[in-house]
C-alpha cells in the first residue's frame, strides 16, 4: 500500500539534496567566475566604501548609475545585452586599488530604461557624459567591454578633454569586424534545443526582464549598421589605449589589430583561450592588463 507520507519523508529531502548537488557542480564547475561572483557579492554586502548613486534624465529615459569609492576615477563601460554588473570581477580590486569605479547601465539595459529616441552609439555617449557631468568628473579612464569600447572609442573622438586612458576590450570599430551573425540565431540544433534556457538567461544578463527581446531586436539591428568609424576617426583619437581581444573573439583578430594599428597611441594584447566574454571568464589575465596599463597596484 502506497504510503504518502512515508514518501514525501523520503522523497522530499532527496530532491533538496540533488538541488544542492546541482548547485555545487554549477559553483566547481563555473570556476573562477563562480568564485568571482562570491566574492564580490561578500564585498558589497560587507564593504564601507563610499557609494554614490542615482539617476539622470535624457531624452526620456532614466540613467542608472552608481560609483563606489575614491580617488581617480575609472568608469567601467558593460556591453551590449547586459549590465554594470558584468564587472563583478573587477569592482572589488578597482575600489581596493584606490580609484573611484564608477559604473552606468546602458539605456534600456539593467535599471536604465530606453526613453524615446532610437538606441544608438552616440546615444549611449551622450548619456555617459551627463552622468560624469553629475559626478563632478571632468575626465576619466574608461575600460570599455564590446559595445562600452566602442562608447569609449567615441568619447576620445568626440569629447577627448574628459577621457584619460582607454582599454578597450573586444570592441570592433566598424560591422564588418564581427565574425559571425550577432542576431541571437542559434547556430546548431543543440542551441536551438537550449534556446529557452538561453532565453532566460540573456533577459536575466541584460537586466531588461520581460523587455529583453524588444531591446535585444534593436540592438542586434544595431550591430548590423554600426558603429562607422574610419581610419581618419581612429587616427583621430589621441587617448592612449589598450586593445584586448579574446583568441576566440567574435571579433576578427585582424580588425582587432587594424584598430590599435590605426589608432594615435595603441597597443594590442591577445588573451589566449578566451572568447568574447574574457572580464568574466579569464578576469584574471583582464584585471592584469587593466592594472599594468592603467598604473595601479591591485
Amino acid at each position: 500500500m502506497f504510503n504518502q507520507a512515508l514518501w514525501k519523508k523520503r522523497i522530499v529531502p532527496m530532491s533538496g539534496l540533488i538541488l544542492l548537488l546541482v548547485i555545487l557542480a554549477l559553483f566547481f564547475g563555473l570556476r573562477p567566475m563562480s568564485t568571482n561572483m562570491l566574492r564580490y557579492w561578500l564585498w558589497k554586502s560587507s564593504t564601507s566604501v563610499p557609494t554614490l548613486s542615482g539617476d539622470i534624465m535624457n531624452k526620456g529615459a532614466h540613467i542608472r548609475y552608481v560609483a563606489y569609492g575614491s580617488g581617480e576615477p575609472v568608469l567601467l563601460l558593460h556591453g551590449g545585452l547586459s549590465n554594470k554588473l558584468s564587472w563583478f570581477s573587477q569592482i572589488p580590486w578597482l575600489v581596493k586599488a584606490g580609484r573611484k569605479v564608477v559604473l552606468i547601465d546602458t539605456r534600456g539595459h539593467g535599471e536604465s530604461t530606453a526613453g524615446h529616441t532610437a538606441l544608438s552609439y552616440q546615444i549611449f555617449a551622450e548619456d555617459t557624459l551627463l552622468v560624469l557631468d553629475r559626478l563632478g568628473i571632468p575626465r576619466t579612464d574608461i575600460v570599455g567591454w564590446s559595445d562600452g569600447g566602442i562608447i569609449a572609442l567615441l568619447l576620445g573622438l568626440e569629447s577627448p578633454q574628459r577621457v584619460g586612458k582607454i582599454v578597450a576590450i573586444s570592441a570592433n570599430f566598424h560591422p564588418s569586424g564581427v565574425t559571425q551573425a550577432a542576431d541571437g540565431t542559434p547556430s546548431n540544433p543543440l542551441r536551438q534545443q537550449m534556446q529557452q534556457i538561453g532565453d532566460w538567461l540573456r533577459s536575466w544578463w541584460s537586466g531588461a526582464g520581460a523587455n529583453h527581446p524588444a531591446l535585444a531586436a534593436e540592438i542586434q539591428a544595431l550591430w548590423q549598421v554600426a558603429p562607422q568609424l574610419k581610419h581618419a576617426d581612429l587616427q583621430a583619437i589621441t587617448a592612449p589605449t589598450l586593445v584586448i581581444a579574446g583568441e576566440n573573439d567574435i571579433i576578427d583578430l585582424p580588425h582587432s589589430g587594424e584598430l590599435a594599428q590605426m589608432l594615435a597611441h595603441a597597443k594590442i594584447e591577445i588573451v589566449l583561450g578566451a572568447g568574447h566574454a574574457a572580464p568574466v571568464t579569464h578576469a584574471s589575465e583582464i584585471n592584469h592588463l587593466i592594472a599594468a596599463f592603467l598604473g595601479i597596484n591591485p
